[in-house]
């Protein structure tokens, strides 16, 4: 089964109010990016949790901070988000496979930490991971599927659609999340196009079950609902 949203962020307390209540639609919650105003939000996690809850609003998956995977800091900071996105009673939360001197011992503990967990929370939630193609990302989408991890797709990440194409064949199984949105020669991020569309139906046809989110650079977010609307009606 598909199921449609789009992303929503906040970047402090006072803003969740404003971004969240009164959405009717589904979203991907992503945490403040950037980990110097991500800090300031951590002690109060149970707060935000509640107040979210009070809006009746259906939350798809959460968007993790930008952090290490390789450290044993991620075992903090992925808890603490861990335990959020359950009290949302949210299964998938996306990461963002950091920067790094990429080399086999990185790579170890940043497997080290997922199955740590994996073992810790006993399947309650996953740990999706964001398809980058730079290769000083701890994974890049070959690793990705190399390792068996779980996806988080982002057909903006991705020049390359022939590779786009191969990963949704060929990988579907693990693919949590698909990020959907087109590609110019400046510009990623942009508003859904053909192929994009395409995707999503060959997704629905093959019966892949999982999250498509919307995101879009901010000038096209009053796009997002519209959109997103017209993908249910051909697709849900």
């Amino acid at each position: 089964m598909l199921k449609f949203g789009i992303r929503q962020s906040f970047e402090n307390i006072e803003q969740i109010e404003e971004r969240l209540s009164g959405l009717n639609t589904p979203i991907e919650l992503a945490l403040p990016y950037y980990r110097d105003i991500y800090n300031p939000i951590r002690p109060h996690l149970k707060v935000i949790a509640e107040k979210i809850k009070s809006f009746s609003m259906e939350i798809l998956s959460i968007h993790a901070v930008q952090a290490p995977l390789t450290n044993e800091e991620f075992k903090i900071w992925g808890k603490e988000i861990a335990d959020f996105a359950i009290l949302l009673n949210v299964s998938i939360i996306t990461l963002h496979p950091n920067n790094t001197n990429k080399n086999q011992i990185n790579q170890k503990k940043a497997l080290e930490n997922l199955r740590y967990f994996n073992q810790l929370y006993e399947g309650k939630f996953i740990f999706s991971i964001e398809t980058f193609t730079r290769k000083r990302r701890i994974f890049d989408p070959d690793e990705i599927v190399k390792f068996n991890l779980p996806m988080t797709l982002d057909t903006a990440h991705i020049e390359n659609n022939e590779k786009i194409w191969y990963l949704v064949k060929n990988y579907k199984e693990n693919i949590a999340n698909v990020h959907l949105s087109s590609k110019g020669s400046e510009k990623h991020h942009l508003p859904i196009d053909d192929f994009c569309k395409d995707i999503v139906g060959y997704l629905k046809e093959s019966g892949w079950s999982g999250n498509i989110i919307l995101e879009y650079l901010p000038e096209f977010h009053n796009q997002m609902i519209n959109d997103v609307k017209n993908l249910e009606y051909t697709f849900g």
